[in-house]
């Protein structure tokens, strides 16, 4: 659902809940198969009530989703919904979200993402949605297509996303301007802005005395993956269910983001404190599109800035990391119609709109994608993320993944470290996921 959780805590959660595959205690209740017809709606003049659990209980988040619900409520009166909205996503947002499940009283719509739906699904714990669509001749033509394709599996739709954001660089213009530097062309198509001309700029914009560092991104798995990606590497084969980190092009790409930090000095394993893109002190740094508003504000007037896409590898194209989240149904709701309902509500272009204009989300439809109220400038290619959509790389999709995630976090410490080359980092982490993507979930 959100790659800030802590892997094992989730996991922790889900063996206390009773909730490993072929388990009885939450799954008795678990209705629904990718392959039925939906049953003909039910009247939604009788009185329901439906909970929606999400990790949007803060800011514009929760301001947004309650004018949503008092939108809602306009339409169908006779329908109450219960904003189980909670802080944030992470550890607190599991553990609340399985001990109900595991009590019987499971949240009807609930937040999450592409990268668990493979384990939701095998764990019976969400509802395809597939029937619906179908038997109410849902028009999803506006959404961009690849944002339905991260929740489909096993021939059906398991979620309607939220957003469809794809993260890239910012870059700091008048920087690159004092040091000679050219600009990179923001155009997915110009296929010029190469690794060697990335560490080209990130070397000479790189201040001598530490003051200004050429580069920056997290170490989750949608900022390192990409590079991955981009040079025409895969994570997994997951059809065949192995990690393919061992492949040159994953090795090289792996190796590159290591000598960024320890031969070329241009990526500090860990910023300095106060050290950050607003106040100049980064050159370059990924973000993604909910983040721009920060760095409009943080930026002001101190120095130009723009966006451009991650470089390309040598043997790659360019690609983007992302994805956003959506809401599925669960399994075991009682009000399937009423759920359908609120989730058609808050996915329509109106109500995506109306958190588009709050500073919430960028949209999962095109014609919210290319709204006003998500496309300003600064940057001045603001256009990249929007058009990115269609070179995004879903997050994978592959069973236990939580622990797979762990292991891949814990070994990846020795390479952005320097302890050890990418291609042993590489091979350990192989060596220990394979054996789990290909076990019983739970």
């Amino acid at each position: 659902m959100c790659a800030s959780r802590t892997p094992r805590t989730r996991r922790a959660a889900l063996r206390a809940a009773g909730l490993a595959l072929g388990g009885t205690t939450a799954l008795a209740a678990c209705n629904g198969s990718a392959g039925e017809q939906a049953a003909p709606a039910a009247s939604l003049d009788k009185p329901a009530r439906v909970v929606w659990f999400n990790f949007e209980g803060t800011g514009v988040n929760l301001e947004g989703n309650n004018k949503s619900i008092e939108t809602f409520k306009a339409k169908f009166p006779n329908i109450t919904v219960e904003n189980a909205a909670q802080p944030e996503a992470g550890n607190a947002y599991y553990a609340k979200f399985f001990s109900l499940v595991a009590a019987g009283t499971a949240p009807d719509l609930a937040e999450g993402s592409a990268r668990d739906v493979a384990d939701l699904v095998a764990r019976k714990l969400v509802l395809p949605i597939g029937r619906y669509v179908t038997r109410d001749k849902y028009d999803l033509s506006d959404f961009v297509p690849r944002a339905l394709d991260q929740y489909r599996i096993k021939n059906d739709l398991w979620a309607l996303p939220r957003d469809f954001p794809n993260r890239e660089l910012v870059y700091n213009v008048t920087a690159f301007q004092k040091a000679g530097v050219p600009l990179p062309a923001s155009d997915w198509k110009n296929p010029n802005w190469t690794w060697d001309a990335f560490l080209d700029a990130a070397r000479r914009v790189t201040a001598a005395d530490g003051s200004v560092f050429g580069f920056n991104t997290g170490k989750g798995i949608r900022q390192w993956a990409v590079w991955v990606w981009g040079n025409g590497g895969e994570v997994f084969d997951e059809t065949k269910l192995e990690c393919t980190l061992t492949q040159p092009p994953a090795v090289e790409a792996l190796q590159f983001l290591q000598d960024l930090i320890h031969k070329h000095r241009v990526w500090p394993e860990t910023p300095p404190q106060g050290r950050n893109f607003q106040n100049g002190g980064i050159a370059i740094q990924e973000t993604a599109p909910i983040m721009l508003g920060n760095v409009r504000r943080g930026v002001a007037d101190k120095f130009t800035w723009d966006a451009v896409m991650h470089p390309r590898g040598k043997n790659g194209k360019y690609v983007a990391a992302g994805g956003g989240a959506g809401w599925n149904i669960g399994a075991s709701t009682k009000v399937p119609d009423a759920t359908w309902e609120l989730l058609k509500h808050i996915s329509s272009q109106a109500e995506q709109l109306q958190l588009c204009g709050l500073g919430a989300t960028i949209g999962s439809r095109r014609s919210v994608m290319t709204n006003s109220c998500f496309v300003q400038s600064p940057p001045e290619h603001i256009k990249l993320f929007v058009d990115g959509s269609d070179y995004l790389h879903i997050d994978p999709r592959v069973p236990n993944w939580d622990e797979v995630d762990t292991i891949m976090n814990e070994e990846l410490m020795a390479l952005w470290s320097g302890q050890k080359p990418a291609q042993q980092v590489a091979a350990s982490i192989k060596a220990k996921v394979d054996p789990v993507l290909k076990k019983p979930v739970g």
